[in-house]
């Protein structure tokens, strides 16, 4: 019953949000907690336990953590142990996933560094533990955000709660988000990743220096569509119970330099690694030395967040080379040139870190970063790669078209120039889209 089911659009929803229209104020976040759960149980039951413990345990240690104020050394333990758990669960989950081929527990990453963020804020003193369980399973829990995040503050939540926005313009908002979201998810993801399967199946004795490349382009917009349609489509449902979460993708493929692609990339998750570790270690502020510890450090756990294998180690290393590099060389004449130019330069710089992150193992990126310069001995392309684009090439130009904030602009200049026709025509445009959506799950 995932995002992409018609079961989900059409009967738990509608259920969800009737639930949660009925119920007094007071207890509208219990009905969500309650729809988080069986969402949770309908998708991965068998590890709905693991959920319920591993939240518990951390609500458990926050509490301790208040009640032992004054008891410095019992804090320290019950902190460490909770820091412990939530970084030995994410390890061995994906060690088993790389070793068994096993699924990752759904939404594991998300309530473990959720709930490991409260408990650090709540041991400093930046959070304030009140004791509401219900509020603290729907911050840790809410299923909307369960796939892919976005990772958000217990501060911010609880402030929403008390004043809840349910106005139609909110809701229409979430709409909007919801719709883009699924859009992005079934269509973009879905037909580019189809590209990419089609590529795949090419028997090794017809690979081309083409299809290595189409093999890379897909498969980086197939992931980027996958995350930022589900945390769209997490933000849109987040509105339609009266919450704003934020935003976890900027159009990262027009940064202008590569600190700022992470500036747009997996934003919330980035905030969170610099937080609770790049300033916990000492930002730059220890000198040359220091900072490029702490910059490798940090970029590994952003490249580490999407699973253990050494190639995606290695695109967080790569990536700190040129952080490094445009923080003391290249920023002053990125700053200088037109946007245009430093733009093309990222572009390229993030597009080849794919090549590295979509590498089963750094044998096969090698191997794939020779076949894209020619030096594999392959041909330029041949007609079975002419065949696929010619057949997929609209999905690959939409791909490229929605990655830019090109659809962005267009809507806000109708906007400004024809408001009227941009209403009428805006709520045409997002229920075509949304039937377009659908008819890709049937």
């Amino acid at each position: 019953m995932g995002f992409n089911t018609l079961t989900f659009h059409f009967l738990f929803l509608p259920a969800a949000m009737l639930l949660f229209c009925v119920c007094p104020p007071k207890y509208k976040n219990a009905a969500l907690v309650l729809a988080s759960f069986l969402f949770y149980a309908a998708n991965d039951l068998k590890n709905l336990p693991l959920l319920l413990f591993s939240v518990m345990f951390d609500y458990l240690v926050c509490a301790k953590l208040v009640r032992s104020s004054g008891q410095m050394k019992g804090r320290k333990i019950a902190f460490w142990l909770s820091i412990a758990k939530n970084i030995g669960l994410m390890i061995a989950a994906m060690a088993m996933r790389e070793l068994s081929a096993q699924a990752l527990p759904l939404g594991l990453m998300v309530y473990t560094v959720t709930s490991m963020g409260y408990v650090i804020d709540v041991y400093n003193g930046d959070e304030r533990f009140d004791g509401n369980i219900v509020d603290y399973l729907l911050f840790t829990s809410f299923f909307g955000k369960l796939y892919a995040g976005p990772i958000v503050q217990y501060s911010d939540l609880k402030t929403q709660w008390e004043s809840r926005d349910l106005s139609l313009e909110h809701v229409q908002k979430g709409l909007q988000l919801y719709v883009a979201g699924l859009a992005r998810l079934v269509i973009l993801a879905g037909g580019i990743l189809s590209v990419q399967q089609a590529v795949e199946a090419i028997p090794e004795g017809e690979k081309t220096v083409l299809s290595v490349w189409v093999l890379i382009i897909t498969s980086t917009f197939g992931l980027y569509y996958t995350l930022t349609g589900y945390c769209d489509m997490a933000r849109g449902l987040a509105s339609f119970f009266g919450m704003e979460f934020p935003e976890n993708f900027n159009y990262p493929f027009q940064a202008r330099s590569v600190s700022d692609f992470f500036n747009r990339f997996n934003i919330t998750v980035t905030r969170f690694i610099n937080r609770y570790v790049y300033v916990f270690l000492g930002a730059d502020t220890n000198g040359v030395l220091s900072t490029i510890v702490n910059t490798l450090l940090t970029t590994m756990l952003m490249g580490l967040w999407f699973g253990l294998r050494l190639n995606y180690l290695v695109w967080g290393i790569y990536f700190t080379c040129f952080i490094l590099l445009e923080k003391y060389f290249l920023m002053k004449y990125l700053q200088k040139i037109p946007p245009i130019f430093d733009r093309i330069y990222t572009f390229i710089i993030v597009m080849f870190s794919f090549t590295i992150f979509s590498g089963s193992s750094l044998r096969e990126t090698a191997v794939n970063l020779q076949c894209m310069f020619g030096l594999g001995g392959l041909p330029l392309f041949n007609n079975r790669m002419i065949y696929i684009l010619s057949t997929n090439y609209l999905i690959i130009l939409l791909s490229f078209f929605f990655a830019t904030s090109l659809s962005a602009i267009i809507g806000n200049f109708i906007r400004a120039k024809l408001p009227r026709l941009f209403h009428m025509a805006g709520g045409l445009l997002y229920f075509g889209i949304f039937v377009a959506s659908i008819s890709f799950l049937i």
